[in-house]
């Protein structure tokens, strides 16, 4: 018996009933909000604090182009006073970018220490401020196919320090058995730890059964204290006394967690990417002190979304997802995700949106701590989508092909505004 997640929403929602309709030459879409059909069968558990849905006139949305980068996946703002965005290609670029799309320079070229083969590459960028100063960490494979996270000194204008590591001061590496399922995100929790998102190792089925496995690192979502170079484990993480447990781990049972992330309750939430047939979003509650995914299990590979995948493995306290999906009409791997705010997206204030890198479809649900309770697809035929990304300048997706958008969203009678 898997236990259902409960989580804490603590916003008021300002939505729409029906049918919503856009009208801008860009990328449209029509979208109506829809009870979720999802199969998981769960047990309803109230959330502590109560959610308003107040229903008030429906929302439309497009998207609009600012720039192109090739291979694209992901792009960071370090926080509101920094007036670029930082777009990361797994090529092994990172440029500056205005919000306008305008590039301002190439921050970062390790290209020639890295492959974009298969699922490898430059895969994930992250900044944390200590002591009134910035540092970077990026998430990458070697030309060995090896996951190494890696940190460098932020100058005072925002240029990463190259000196004396044009890679970085390596921070961990992770020995990578097969060429997919390298994971790739890296995130600044809320706690100003790292945490870094580990595939199961590659191949098909988790075929060494590692995703479970506390004595690997693999299929994980890691929580560390870098130094300079290396790493301290926090002496909280929830794994530092058992016994064979590695100390990093701070949730297990992800297939390949491309993106993850904090809102700013403190909740995790995390788009895992399925094996066959279902796609995955897992929601759990945590504060800033203590951000959720502490010590849980989310299934993989004894499960797959809610649904038995190996039968020789188990996990009985497994958190099922509050969202899955099937493999039809052409879906294949989400691509997470950004936490909307009702300033940003016109009302939809704690819906989580997420593209499918296959459909090149953007969705948003809504959760009540336990379930979807609503869902909508927001956006059409925008390529294969990477990742959607929040910002304090907007909401936006990225796609493969190097398009990235900004979503746009109109209530109906009122002007444009950009999430």
């Amino acid at each position: 018996m898997r236990r259902i997640a409960s989580l804490i929403v603590v916003f008021i929602l300002t939505t729409s009933c029906g049918s919503t309709t856009t009208t801008t030459s860009t990328t449209t879409t029509t979208v109506a909000i829809t009870t979720s059909t999802t199969s998981t069968t769960t047990t309803t558990v109230a959330p502590t604090t109560s959610t308003s849905l107040v229903l008030s006139g429906s929302v439309s949305y497009s998207s609009t182009e600012i720039g192109t980068l090739a291979g694209a996946v992901d792009l960071i703002q370090r926080d509101i006073a920094d007036p670029y965005f930082y777009v990361v290609s797994r090529n092994g670029i990172v440029q500056r970018w205005r919000p306008d799309g305008t590039i301002i320079d190439t921050v970062l070229d390790i290209s020639t220490a890295t492959t974009s083969e298969g699922e490898r590459g430059l895969l994930g960028l992250a900044f944390r401020k200590i002591d009134k100063k910035w540092e970077a960490f990026i998430n990458y494979t070697d030309l060995s196919g090896d996951t190494i996270v890696s940190r460098f000194d932020v100058s005072s204008d925002g240029r990463f320090v190259l000196s004396p590591q044009p890679t970085g001061e390596e921070i961990i590496k992770i020995a990578q058995p097969y060429s997919n399922h390298n994971g790739g995100a890296v995130v600044v929790g809320p706690d100003n730890m790292l945490y870094v998102g580990t595939g199961d190792g590659g191949s098909a089925d988790d075929p060494d059964r590692r995703a479970l496995d506390k004595s690997q690192l693999l299929g994980k979502i890691l929580r560390i204290n870098p130094r300079k170079s290396g790493y301290d484990i926090p002496a909280d993480n929830p794994f530092v006394d058992t016994p064979s447990a590695r100390g990093e781990i701070w949730s297990v049972g992800l297939r390949n967690p491309w993106r993850f992330n904090f809102d700013v309750f403190g909740n995790i939430w995390i788009a895992d990417v399925g094996q066959n047939k279902w796609e995955e979003v897992n929601v759990s509650s945590g504060t800033p002190k203590i951000p959720g995914g502490r010590g849980k299990s989310f299934g993989w590979s004894a499960y797959e979304g809610s649904h038995i995948f190996n039968d020789d493995v188990d996990s009985p306290d497994a958190i099922t997802p509050v969202f899955e999906y099937e493999h039809t009409g052409g879906a294949c791997s989400i691509s997470g995700g950004a936490i909307g705010t009702n300033t940003t997206t016109l009302g939809r204030g704690g819906w989580y949106f997420f593209g499918d890198y296959c459909t090149g479809m953007v969705t948003a649900i809504l959760t009540d701590g336990t379930s979807t309770v609503a869902s909508e697809t927001v956006l059409k035929d925008l390529g294969n989508i990477t990742a959607v990304r929040s910002t304090f300048d907007g909401m936006f997706v990225i796609s493969l092909e190097g398009t990235v958008r900004r979503i746009i969203s109109t209530r109906q009678g009122a002007s444009g505004e950009s999430p």
